[in-house]
């Protein structure tokens, strides 16, 4: 088994101190031990870092990609694509995210994604299952979401759905307030799904009759959501203020004004996560809301409506950083070890501990991504 010394650099710990020099010993694909900084090795290969910073891999839960460009015989190899190009950008691990489609499109989406995550993740990003973003949710808050399939959920869809991810699906974005929506995340908490709450007008009355059942996140707070008022709170007073939810955000500085960062860091806490929301369509590429206009910084449909991102979630860790006045391992924590917690896989993912995958993102003093390690093997940049 192969040991590998990673030494002079500085450890940003989303478990420990904001950061520290240190020394990591890999064995394999696991972290063997964290050392001090003058630790030695007899049979370890020696790895300076030149003083960069080591986090864990980031884990990203909302990733379209190209994957939702994709006929559906094209969906393995495109999430390959998302998988070698999350590398570049520190990322270890996420969810195959879906948009809403009409009933064929999404079943069939399903399949082929299930069996892209099922796959072996070779020298790319790993899989970690499905995020259904929709179908179930309010036309009204549908943000860019194809509306046309938008629709209440049914008992035979549901259950068809879940079942054609064959246990790859690991959280579904849905409304609370749809008709239907106690029946459906019944059925999620059933299959070990996380049911996440968005694209929602609710009040937040709905949304604590699902998180009695089982509802315990939601999805790109702010985003495709009724707007915050002192007398109605709605789904985001309630998610800054019940801590049985954590929210995830997406930190671009468009979608939510850096200000508005400020405090919902400062509210939540622990409970926040980051996400890009990330699309990466090829010119006249469709998902079905209508045609594409990128700025550089956001995808927009014609009439201006945000469709989602080119954020990546290093940009996003600095972007919490710099806009929340955090320290930087609590940023990074964001965006690796609080995902982790919330998919049940902080033990091995997100985390420098001893035992846990040796899934790495090492990091410049600004926070860009200088080379990523997976399975204790550095990926990228690749030497070859």
């Amino acid at each position: 088994m192969s040991r590998i010394l990673l030494r002079n650099c500085v450890l940003l710990d989303p478990e420990g101190p904001d950061e520290a020099p240190g020394t990591l010993l890999l064995e394999g694909e696991r972290i063997a031990a964290r050392l001090a900084p003058d630790a030695e090795s007899e049979d370890a290969r020696v790895v300076d870092l030149a003083g960069a910073r080591v986090a864990p891999g980031f884990l990203d839960l909302h990733h379209h990609g190209r994957a939702i460009f994709a006929a559906n015989h094209a969906i393995g190899s495109q999430v390959r694509h998302d998988a070698r190009e999350l590398l570049r950008h520190g990322v270890t691990g996420f969810l195959i995210t879906s948009v809403a489609w009409p009933g064929p499109r999404l079943a069939e989406f399903v399949t082929s994604a299930a069996e892209a995550a099922s796959a072996p993740s070779g020298d790319g990003a790993t899989p970690l299952g499905l995020h259904l973003e929709g179908p179930w949710i309010r036309a009204e808050a549908a943000g860019a979401q194809p509306r046309v399939a938008v629709r209440v959920p049914e008992g035979a869809e549901v259950r068809e759905i879940l079942a054609r991810g064959e246990g790859r699906i690991r959280m579904l974005t849905y409304a609370p307030e749809v008709e239907g929506a106690e029946m459906l995340q019944d059925e999620l908490l059933r299959h070990c799904v996380i049911g996440a709450l968005g694209h929602s007008l609710a009040r937040h009355l709905d949304a604590e009759r699902v998180m009695e059942r089982g509802a315990r996140h939601v999805t790109h707070l702010y985003n495709a959501m009724g707007a915050f008022h002192h007398r109605a709170p709605g789904l985001a007073g309630l998610a800054l203020a019940d801590e049985r939810l954590t929210c995830d955000l997406i930190c671009d500085g468009v979608h939510v004004d850096p200000q508005v960062v400020r405090f919902t860091a400062r509210s939540l806490g622990e409970r926040l996560l980051l996400i890009s929301d990330r699309l990466d369509p090829e010119p006249g590429a469709d998902f079905g809301a209508g045609p594409l206009r990128d700025d550089g910084v956001a995808l927009r449909l014609e009439d201006g409506t945000l469709a989602g991102s080119r954020l990546t979630l290093e940009s996003a860790a600095a972007n919490l950083a710099a806009f929340a006045r955090v320290p930087a391992a609590e940023a990074v924590a964001a965006a690796t070890l609080r995902p982790a917690r919330l998919l049940g896989i902080e033990a091995q993912r997100g985390t420098l501990r001893p035992g846990a995958r040796a899934d790495l993102a090492v990091l410049d003093g600004r926070g860009g991504v200088l080379e990523t390690w997976l399975g204790g093997r550095r990926v990228y940049p690749t030497t070859g």
